[in-house]
């Protein structure tokens, strides 16, 4: 996102408890569409408002009105557009620092790691966000602070849950949410239709707890807010209503009523204040085009249609005397800052956890969590286990046979083994798809970096994977009686089982959709397999792929299994093929397993799956950070 904007100079701006005060002038967003005629849309249009600490402020508008986008614009969270206008906190710009540690942002949808209890919710944001100067009994204290604060005690040591899992409800998963922002006690805070998907008394309940926060704590919080109750309505102090883009009310919840009703707009009596505002809003244009036909007079009769030449109610607002109190406050409350710390309020804004330690965070609870998840387990062993005795019950002790035609089942399946790797890995696209939201999410939050998460998931992969290569290899080597190095043979299937999970983070990662990755994972493997060496040995490709036979996985983990299970071996003798000569070959010398620097040698096929193995890590952490699939 470009951003354009001038005045004050950038520093830090909390100060204490005194508050942070939220103020934005001639803001305006608009995004590229792609169309020659048309090139950009303009979703905020030159709009001005201020925040003021100790009160909420309600965002009103109909849906597409620009109030989410506001939000985000005010939080530093766009990641595409362009930016135009002044935000200020406390009257001066606010830094990248100033957005992560003063703003506490609580998005739509509740995104929580359901393997976790409420109290481990928040402990992990806590050792992920909070500075590392914060001892591990303050961060505990915190946390106890937040569940107290958002009524939690009764759900602290319930489970999140997930659909497959019954969990808190929706108004306490609304909670902890809030609750996560909370803990590094940020003076302002964001909230994106905190009422959305809930019931009336459970929105009520989380607005007046809202109410109270910003009431015992002086923090500035604003809520878009679509459709609020009566009563979750009148907690709100002020209130700032968008249409199109454009503001059409700034000020107190008690006085809107009677702007509207100046302007023409009688309110039914059945109807409660917000709802009367939302079928206000709803149709703005004909509405008021159907008051001008009945009624040409506009504000108190000061101005009348063909004077105003609009029937624009953002022009209507800009020519209110609201406009001009709104206008009066926002500068009386930037200038007070100025004139009053001139300066002196920059604090030093506390250092985070490194990555290290949030990677170790990441470990502790989502990955141990894991590890006693019956789903995420199963998906690991379940086809280990279930190949791995389908293989034992075929190919029983077939590995000490010495004849042509055991040697070539061998073979194969050897071959089959390594493939299965990669096919097999269809069961990790899932991952990092099914838990976008949640990253992108802790991501803003500034939980950890792009290298940090992958990370993690890496060492969550490798050590599972050692449990079920040692399972699955403790099975088909000895039960199969293979003539190789047990060592050798685990280590080559540990590494080919996590160049598999690698493929697929890396699709993941890169596609939009998880049909896409699904789609393609397996797409990519059955075109290793061609070059994999069994269906047309290496001889025998065409120049013009040879290239590409040299980056398959599959032509290393296959000639790793081969060198090791037939050189130096009984069988390394036994005559299998014939060569066009007529000339007796093994099973080695047919395949091209026997001459080079590369393909007969057990260390150089491991070291280039290690090499590949890394090339696709660093694929997917460079997916991960360049690739954005959910852009704000």
């Amino acid at each position: 996102m470009t951003s354009n904007s001038t005045g004050a100079q950038p520093s830090s701006v909390h100060d204490g408890d005194s508050g942070v005060s939220v103020c934005f002038e001639g803001l305006s967003y608009s995004i590229k569409t792609g169309d020659k005629e048309n090139p950009s849309f303009t979703i905020l249009d030159n709009i001005s408002g201020a925040f003021a600490p100790g009160k909420m402020t309600a965002l009103m508008g109909v849906s597409g009105s620009g109030k989410s986008t506001l939000l985000d614009v005010l939080a530093g969270r766009k990641t595409a557009g362009t930016m135009k206008g002044q935000v200020l906190f406390n009257g001066r710009v606010p830094t990248r620092d100033d957005y992560r540690f003063m703003i506490g942002y609580v998005e739509q949808f509740d995104t929580l790691v359901g393997e976790l209890t409420v109290e481990s919710m928040l402990r992990y944001t806590a050792e992920l966000k909070l500075p590392s100067s914060i001892s591990a009994v303050d961060r505990e204290s915190r946390v106890n602070e937040v569940i107290r604060m958002l009524d939690l005690e009764s759900r602290r040591k319930t489970v999140i849950g997930s659909p497959l899992q019954r969990g808190i409800s929706g108004g306490q998963s609304k909670r902890v949410n809030i609750g996560l922002a909370l803990l590094q006690r940020p003076p302002i805070l964001f909230l994106d239709e905190p009422t959305s998907g809930l019931d009336s008394r459970v929105a009520d309940e989380v607005v007046s707890m809202l109410q109270g926060v910003a009431l015992s704590s002086n923090r500035t919080i604003v809520c878009t807010i679509h459709s609020p109750t009566g009563h979750a309505f009148s907690c709100f102090n002020d209130l700032y209503m968008i249409h199109k883009g454009q503001t059409i009310y700034d000020g107190p919840v008690d006085k809107v009523q009677a702007y509207f009703e100046s302007t023409g707009f009688q309110r039914n009596p059945q109807a409660s204040l917000p709802e009367w505002l939302v079928d206000l809003t709803s149709d703005l244009e004909s509405i008021h085009q159907r008051k001008l036909n009945a009624d040409p007079s506009l504000v108190n009769g000061r101005l009348s249609r063909t004077e105003t030449g609009s029937s624009s109610f953002a022009e209507l607002f800009h020519s209110s005397t609201v406009k001009e109190e709104a206008e009066m406050a926002r500068k009386a409350l930037v200038d007070s800052w100025k004139a009053t710390n001139n300066g002196a309020n920059k604090t030093s804004l506390p250092h985070a956890p490194s990555e290290l330690s949030k990677l170790m965070t990441l470990l502790k609870y989502r990955m141990c969590a894991h590890y006693m998840d019956v789903e995420f387990l199963g998906t690991r062993f379940g086809d280990k286990i279930i190949y791995a005795l389908l293989i034992l019950s075929l190919y029983f002790g077939l590995g000490e046979q010495k004849d042509p035609q055991s040697i070539t089942s061998i073979s194969s399946l050897l071959f089959f083994i390594s493939t299965l790797c990669g096919f097999g890995a269809s069961a990790f696209v899932p991952t990092l798809n099914l838990e976008r939201k949640l990253f992108y999410r802790e991501l803003a939050d500034g939980c950890y970096s792009p290298t940090t998460y992958y990370f993690s998931k890496f060492i969550e992969e490798a050590v599972i994977a050692v449990f079920t290569s040692a399972l699955f290899s403790i099975v088909v080597f000895f039960g199969l009686k293979l003539s190789g190095n047990f060592g050798i043979f685990f280590v080559n299937y540990y590494l080919t089982t996590l160049i598999g999970v690698m493929l697929a983070y890396f699709f993941s990662a890169a596609v939009p959709s998880l049909e896409a990755a699904n789609a393609l994972l397996p797409t990519y493997v059955t075109i290793c397999l061609y070059f994999g060496g069994l269906f047309i040995v290496f001889d025998k490709i065409p120049k013009g792929w040879v290239w590409f036979s040299w980056t398959s996985f599959l032509r290393y983990s296959w000639g790793a299994f081969m060198v090791d299970n037939y050189a130096n071996t009984e069988l390394s003798s036994v005559p299998v093929f014939f060569d066009s000569d007529g000339n007796p070959q093994t099973v080695l010398e047919f395949y091209g397993f026997s001459e080079g620097p590369i393909m007969n040698n057990v260390g150089a096929c491991l070291g280039l799956l290690t090499t590949l193995l890394m090339i696709f890590s660093v694929l997917g952490v460079l997916a991960l950070v360049y690739i954005r699939h959910e852009k704000r």
